[in-house]
């Protein structure tokens, strides 16, 4: 039979604390070669009238949790304004949206499972770089500053609280309303103090851990607000951080290589050092090694060493090892549970062999 979980049920059967621990497994497993994933593709289709069609999906399977998963969302995408300054996206109508993630039995072959994907989608993106911040926040971090105030800030705020002991949050989000909401919702679902900042900077001042968590097009991080002993995270490293700050930082490691920002090669010590690489007008020498978090919770590559570094974490790009565990508990966690509902595998399944 394949099961079938809509989002509330899946909010039953997850804390982000469960999800980082299971992430930090999934990530472990594929640093030392035991996942595979596909990367994100997306395709993109006018349909007229200021609108597109995008169809995004990517997959991984990490082989002792037993699923294949391929997250995908179907969206068409809506210009609101003729220079495409402002968009929506939606799926039937505004409001509504389809993703799902698609679990398969890789020892069967079958389809064991059919997820609503956004309560798991925005889980997993703060959960994933509060697992980055296991290895490179300091231990007793307590004050964490969050830029931006919608679904991506309370995620990053609840993942950043179950790995440290954080005693107070300063949130700055360009709208007064948004951030004044987000200190009363966070306030109470966290227990700790959260008070609204009027600016990016008073969020940074005096932070342990920092999470940039916008939709911002362009680049907003100084380098001169990253502390000594800082952790910075960035959901969108395109558009949040930029080239310039990079120099800044002792330690740096990203989602996946190849997209978003790129530091210098861990093996480029072993290169001519009279002849390096430029990177945005930098000298690559001047960056920090380059590192994945999967070879990061693998332990082949070393996190924060000291008190005083500065350290970043560019949450690039989803990741097929994401679905994979996170999936296969909470489908798991539902068959014990006697959540959702059964479908047919054999809807699923056809005979080709006349």
């Amino acid at each position: 039979m394949t099961l079938l979980l809509n989002n509330d049920e899946i909010a039953q059967l997850i804390s982000t604390r469960e999800c980082i621990e299971i992430l930090d497994q999934g990530y472990r497993e594929c640093g030392l070669g035991r996942a595979a994933h596909r990367r994100r593709s997306n395709v993109i289709v006018p349909t007229g009238e200021g609108r597109t069609y995008v169809f995004a999906n990517f997959e991984g399977t990490v082989i002792k949790d037993g699923y294949h998963a391929i997250r995908l969302r179907s969206d068409v995408n809506e210009w609101l304004d003729e220079k495409g300054g402002r968009t929506t996206k939606w799926a039937s109508r505004p409001g509504l949206y389809c993703g799902l993630a698609l679990l398969y039995n890789i020892h069967t072959g079958e389809l064991d499972g059919i997820l609503n994907d956004g309560y798991l989608q925005v889980m997993r993106v703060g959960a994933t770089s509060a697992v980055a911040g296991k290895y490179l926040s300091r231990e007793d971090s307590s004050v964490l500053g969050i830029i931006g105030g919608g679904n991506q800030a309370r995620s990053h705020a609840q993942a950043m609280c179950a790995i440290r002991s954080i005693k107070k949050i300063k949130v700055h989000s360009l709208r007064p309303q948004s951030r004044e909401a987000f200190a009363r919702a966070m306030e109470a679902r966290l227990g700790v103090e959260v008070r609204p900042v009027e600016t990016m900077e008073q969020a940074f001042a005096g932070s342990d851990i920092v999470c940039a968590c916008t939709d911002s097009p362009r680049p907003f991080v100084q380098a001169a607000w990253l502390e000594p002993g800082m952790f910075l995270s960035s959901a969108r490293p395109f558009g949040e951080v930029g080239r310039e700050p990079l120099a800044a930082f002792d330690v740096a490691v990203v989602h996946e290589r190849g997209f978003g920002p790129r530091f210098r090669p861990v093996d480029a010590e072993q290169r001519n050092p009279s002849a390096p690489m430029a990177l945005g007008g930098k000298d690559e020498r001047d960056l920090p090694s380059e590192i994945t978090l999967s070879e990061l919770c693998a332990g082949l590559a070393k996190g924060r060493t000291g008190r005083e570094q500065k350290t970043y974490f560019a949450n690039n790009e989803g990741h097929g090892v994401q679905f994979s565990v996170a999936g296969a508990f909470v489908l798991k966690r539902a068959q014990e549970r006697g959540l959702g509902r059964y479908l047919p595998t054999e809807w699923f399944l056809q005979d080709i062999s006349t």
